[in-house]
């Protein structure tokens, strides 16, 4: 999955718990971005994100 993908699915994920994402697109460095939730937070490099990758960026940010 590309990562606009998953950022989209983690926000729909944080709007169900009644949360919100904050995503910093300016913040990471070559092409990576900082997405926060509930002062957790995890960087989430371009391109695809492996299904472990994606399950490692949810832990860290209390989804799962």
């Amino acid at each position: 999955m590309k990562r606009d993908q998953f950022i989209r699915e983690l926000n729909r994920e944080a709007h169900r718990t009644g949360r919100v994402l904050e995503v910093d697109y300016a913040r990471g460095k070559g092409g990576h971005c900082v997405v926060r939730l509930d002062g957790g937070f995890s960087v989430v490099r371009s391109g695809e994100i492996t299904p472990i990758m994606a399950r490692v960026i949810r832990k860290q940010l209390g989804l799962e």
